[in-house]
């Protein structure tokens, strides 16, 4: 990536303006200690995507990773684990990864068997935790039940909701009782996954209220199925061939555009790539996606006069500081140098009034320079009613994409 001379300036002045502990790379599902998470796909969905960053993630981490497939993929398991840069041999001869198919973990004897595999389970996980692993992190991937079956309503009222896991009377593990169903102390993280490629939506919803003990969603809830390409979808697109493009999207700032950015978060999570958010900390941007735990916000205050993080996914940033920004933005570039990474700037049209138009537009450019990668996708909002015709002009030459968004929706303007 070629040092552009307004960063040069600022390093030589100050070496670092970002400290590194700032923005230091992070798990990209961003499953939290103790989290449970509910994973829908079908079989165009690239699951093992998922899979193998949540076990990537615990190998670099330091934990253990107990993993049950499908009988019929035993091999393709392996295989596409290998693909990703996981040493399945190595760590499953060191005991660090555990991996059983389902008639191995659910059918003992030739008998299911729920009794016995929530028994192994448990006791798997505490010799882990007598090993000294940081976490276990563990993989279900029931498939479509068929190896009950179909009949997932036993699953759940005979595993699921076997009071071991969730009953804080009976079970070390649990850390708390909630209405979502399991909530573990921090030492465990798991995904359960389910395969609804043949489910009506009626069917889907039974089920996950019965995961849930009546609760729509249970725990925290991924949608590969809906959300692959949630975004690209909305504007004629599949996920690949977004990745590398620059849009710009002008928005009615009364309109709900804020669903926009939301589906591309979606989408970056279910394709495991990371996704960073430029934004006023007052913005509506970040009121209505501040919960989304996969996405990282940089947030712009005109209080804030050195950066500083506030939490684990924040970071704020002076509001009038372009260079800083762009530094910043550098610094995630080299952390993240060799992965598809998702930017979102809804900082235009606060520039514009802070600094003017000719520094905005300076900062846009060598944002724009900065992100030339193929591998690097951009989203640039504007509240093109904020500013003069000439001004939005000259922002729109700037690039190939462009949508807008007002009150009757999204509209592809023009696509590259």
């Amino acid at each position: 990536m070629p040092k552009l001379p307004i960063i040069n300036s600022l390093r030589r002045r100050r070496k670092r303006s970002i400290p590194s502990n700032l923005l230091k790379a992070g798990p990209v599902l961003n499953l939290r200690e103790g989290e449970s998470v509910i994973v829908t796909y079908t079989s165009a969905a690239d699951k093992m995507k998922v899979f193998s960053a949540f076990i990537h993630e615990g190998l670099e981490n330091g934990d253990a990773i107990y993993y049950v497939h499908l009988d019929k993929e035993s091999e393709t398991v392996k295989t596409k684990l290998n693909e990703h840069g996981i040493n399945v041999e190595k760590h499953e001869k060191d005991g660090t990864l555990c991996m059983k198919s389902q008639t191995e973990h659910f059918v003992s004897n030739g008998k299911l068997n729920y009794e016995k595999a929530t028994v192994d389970s448990l006791n798997w996980w505490a010799e882990a935790k007598k090993k000294g692993y940081k976490h276990v992190r563990d993989i279900e991937d029931l498939g479509d039940f068929s190896f009950v079956n179909g009949q997932w309503q036993k699953y759940v009222t005979d595993y699921w909701l076997d009071p071991r896991w969730n009953d804080p009377s009976i079970s070390e593990w649990v850390e708390s009782k909630e209405p979502v169903g399991v909530v573990y102390n921090p030492f465990l993280m798991e995904i359960t996954a389910i395969n609804v490629e043949h489910m009506v939506e009626t069917q889907v919803n039974e089920l996950l209220k019965a995961f849930g003990k009546g609760t729509l969603v249970p725990a925290r809830f991924i949608d590969l199925f809906e959300n692959m390409d949630l975004f690209s979808r909305s504007i004629g697109l599949d996920h690949e061939p977004l990745i590398g493009r620059k849009i710009l999207l002008e928005f009615d700032p009364v309109s709900n555009y804020e669903k926009v950015v939301d589906s591309l978060a979606k989408e970056s999570t279910a394709n495991v790539e990371p996704i960073f958010v430029f934004t006023s900390c007052t913005s509506s941007i970040h009121k209505h996606l501040a919960k989304q735990p996969t996405i990282k916000f940089f947030l712009t205050s005109i209080s804030t006069y050195i950066p500083k993080s506030t939490s684990e996914n924040e970071v704020f940033l002076p509001a009038k500081n372009a260079p800083l920004i762009l530094d910043a933005l550098s610094k995630v570039l080299e952390t993240y140098a060799d992965a598809n990474v998702c930017f979102v700037f809804g900082i235009l049209s606060e520039l514009l009034t802070s600094v003017g138009r000719e520094k905005t537009l300076m900062f846009l450019r060598h944002a724009l320079d900065m992100l030339s990668s193929e591998k690097i996708t951009g989203l640039f909002l504007l509240n093109t009613s904020a500013h003069q015709a000439e001004v939005v002009s000259q922002i729109r030459g700037l690039f190939n994409n462009l949508l807008t968004y007002d009150k009757d929706g999204l509209e592809v303007v023009k696509i590259s």
